[in-house]
């Protein structure tokens, strides 16, 4: 009988434990984004390069609405300054539109507390919510998931 129910344990543990991790792994930005923006964040990437960093924002087509080439796009951080990408990449075509779009930008380490948004078409995306400046790997890479980009309770 004690067998049976320390098995039972473990088997909840295992189960609770692994609905966790999918649930931390599976977050993701906006679940709503603005539909003026006519893309959504996928994802982003962080590098460090020396006391500045990259900032690589992944966006994905979320209407029919295209990409408005001749809006500029920026990136807005907490003091209110506003950063031009620095590179762009588009995927898709001029004729059938772009589905994907990566903007780059070259931010400085202050640029990197606080919240921070991304000005497209009409819209506002969500980058970061959090105020601290993201805790960096040994590599000097981060990928974010989610806006909020300081370490869960579980330390990831």
């Amino acid at each position: 009988m004690k067998r049976q129910m320390i098995r039972l344990s473990l088997a909840v543990l295992v189960v609770l434990t692994t609905a966790l991790a999918a649930w931390v792994w599976s977050a993701e930005y906006d679940a709503k984004p603005d539909e003026k923006a006519r893309f959504r964040i996928e994802g982003a990437q962080l590098t460090k390069d020396r006391s500045n960093a990259w900032l690589e924002i992944h966006l994905k087509k979320s209407g029919d609405a295209e990409h408005d080439l001749r809006k500029k796009v920026r990136l807005v951080t907490a003091d209110g300054t506003e950063h031009e990408p620095a590179k762009n990449t588009f995927a898709g075509s001029p004729e059938k539109g772009f589905t994907d779009i990566w903007f780059k930008f070259w931010l400085e380490e202050k640029d990197l507390e606080g919240q921070m948004n991304l000005l497209i078409n009409d819209g506002k995306l969500r980058v970061k919510t959090n105020q601290a400046a993201p805790e960096w790997n040994a590599d000097g890479a981060i990928v974010l998931k989610s806006a909020d980009w300081g370490k869960s309770w579980l330390g990831f």
